[in-house]
C-alpha cells in the first residue's frame, strides 16, 4: 500500500510539471495575426498610430503603437480575407478628420509608407494585389469627382435671377452626364477584376445607382469565392433591394 501511494504521488508530480509546461509555452507563443503593416511616417517624433476596422458599424482600434522618437511602427491583426482597413495617424495636431484613410489589406506582410505633412496623400502602399487595383480605380475616379465639384460649384454661383431655365436645365444635363460615366467606369473596372474582393466593394459604393439588372449581370460573373465575400454579399443585398423597389 505504501508502495502504491509513493507512485500516485510520483504521477501527480509528473502531471503537474507536464501542466507547467504547457502553460509556460503557451504564454510564450508568438503573435498569430496573420496580417502585418508595418513602415515608417517622416516627421512623426511623438503621437500614435492606429490600425481600425468596421465591426458592427462602429469604427474600432485593433492595435496600435506610440511613436517615442522615431517614425518607424508594426500593427498586426487577423483577417479572415482581404479586407478594408483603416490607418489613423493621431498626433494632437487638430486634423483628426485629415489623419485616416482606407487600405485593402491581405493575408501577408504589408508596407505604408507617408509623412506626417500629407499622411493620406504621400502614403506609398504596396503589398496587396486589391490595394494597387482599388488605387488606379480611386485616383481615375477622383478626376470624375472634380467634375462634379465644379457642377456643384456652377450651381451655388447662380442667383435667383441668373439661374434661367435653360441654365438649370444645363446643369441637370452636366450631373446626369457626370453620374452616368461615373457608375459606367464602376461597373467596367469592376468586371475587369471581377476575380479580385475589391470588385463587389466598388460596385457597392460607387455603382449603387445602376440598374439592378445591370449590377446583376456583373455580379453573376464573379467567382463563388468573391460573391461569399463580406462585400459580395453586400453587393447581392444591394440588388435584391434595388430590384425589390423597381
Amino acid at each position: 500500500m505504501h508502495i502504491c501511494s509513493r507512485k500516485i504521488l510520483a504521477m501527480k508530480k509528473v502531471l503537474f510539471f507536464l501542466i507547467v509546461i504547457i502553460a509556460v509555452a503557451s504564454c510564450s507563443e508568438p503573435n498569430s495575426s496573420n496580417f502585418s503593416v508595418s513602415g515608417t511616417i517622416d516627421g512623426v517624433k511623438v503621437g500614435k498610430i492606429f490600425l481600425e476596422r468596421f465591426q458592427d458599424s462602429v469604427l474600432v482600434d485593433v492595435d496600435s503603437v506610440e511613436f517615442n522618437g522615431n517614425s518607424d511602427y508594426s500593427l498586426t491583426t487577423d483577417i479572415s480575407g482581404p479586407e478594408l482597413l483603416y490607418l489613423h495617424l493621431d498626433v494632437k495636431d487638430g486634423r483628426e478628420f485629415n489623419d485616416r484613410f482606407l487600405f485593402f489589406a491581405e493575408d501577408t506582410l504589408m508596407t505604408i509608407n507617408s509623412t506626417l505633412e500629407q499622411f493620406e496623400k504621400d502614403a506609398v502602399i504596396t503589398g496587396s494585389k486589391n490595394q494597387d487595383i482599388y488605387q488606379v480605380f480611386k485616383e481615375n475616379n477622383d478626376k470624375l469627382n472634380k467634375v462634379y465639384t465644379n457642377i456643384v460649384k456652377r450651381s451655388m454661383s447662380l442667383t435667383d435671377e441668373t439661374r434661367t431655365p435653360e441654365i438649370a436645365d444645363s446643369i441637370e444635363n452636366a450631373y446626369d452626364k457626370y453620374l452616368k460615366r461615373k457608375v459606367l467606369y464602376a461597373i467596367n473596372y469592376a468586371q475587369l477584376h471581377k476575380d479580385k474582393e475589391v470588385a463587389p466593394y466598388i460596385l457597392v459604393t460607387e455603382a449603387s445607382e445602376a440598374n439592378p439588372a445591370l449590377l446583376d449581370s456583373v455580379f453573376q460573373k464573379m467567382p463563388k469565392k468573391i460573391q461569399t465575400t463580406v462585400y459580395g454579399k453586400q453587393l447581392s443585398a444591394l440588388i435584391d433591394k434595388n430590384k425589390s423597389s423597381l
